[in-house]
């Protein structure tokens, strides 16, 4: 398996490195990484800044949210699209920030918040629109559990991988490094059976999730996420929380 982000290069452009600046990837999946590649292609010729694109990440994701609230067919469908957009500009903002040089811990807990602020935001919303569709409450009361379970994640990623923290100790690490050692390579690729198993169920579904809402929501089923929601987000806090330090 190989990382979940899209590689950059950082010599593109120098003299004897004719490999573009934004490495195509090789695996088809997750779908959102592929879109993300071509609008990152885009938007590296823009203005716009890391921080400013994960803003407007967080808009266009709220705004989906918001059209779940209808409890239709229709605006559900509209809803899911913008959330697959939301999370293919998810992938546009730490390619802007690598090769424009904005890479900081405060983008980094910006981007995290902005995940958690969506990922709330889907089961709320979906769980108020269901209600409004049918009037039974407990559609709303799964949408609120699935959402307090994503909180609880977001904290305990916050206080275990706290962007600021993992900073500080790559400075040292790098100015406590021998000159002549090398790093060993980072990514996402995992390497047991138990490691491969977190990584399908947690990681690469979360990475999907987008498209999962949009089918769901096509064939207006899109409910059927609360009561797995409800589940499955504790799920993933009590995950992350056992889960091994790097």
């Amino acid at each position: 398996m190989t990382s979940l982000s899209i590689q950059v290069n950082l010599n593109a452009g120098k003299p004897g490195n004719t490999d573009p600046a934004v490495i195509k990837p090789t695996a088809i999946f997750p779908l959102a990484r592929q879109l993300g590649y071509y609008l990152s292609l885009a938007l590296i010729r823009t203005p716009l800044s890391a921080n400013q694109v994960t803003f407007i990440s967080m808009l266009v994701g709220l705004t989906g949210c918001a059209f779940f609230m209808q409890g239709e067919l229709i605006w559900n469908v509209y809803g899911a699209l913008l959330l697959v957009l939301s999370y293919s500009l998810d992938y546009c903002d730490g390619i802007i920030a690598r090769l424009k040089d904005q890479c900081s811990p405060v983008g980094a807990a910006f981007d995290d918040f902005v995940d958690w602020l969506v990922d709330t935001a889907i089961f709320a919303g979906l769980g108020y629109g269901t209600w409004v569709s049918n009037d039974e409450i407990i559609w709303l009361w799964l949408g609120l559990i699935a959402a307090a379970g994503s909180t609880v994640d977001y904290i305990v990623d916050l206080i275990r991988f706290n962007p600021f923290t993992l900073a500080r100790k790559a400075a040292e690490k790098e100015a406590s490094a021998e000159p002549d050692e090398k790093a060993e390579p980072e990514g996402d690729s995992p390497q047991t059976y138990g490691q491969k198993l977190f990584f399908i169920l947690h990681t690469l579904s979360r990475a999907e999730f987008c498209f999962i809402i949009l089918i769901l929501s096509t064939f207006d089923v899109a409910w059927v996420l609360l009561p797995f929601g409800a589940i499955g987000a504790q799920a993933f806090w009590l995950g992350d929380l056992f889960r091994k330090r790097d």
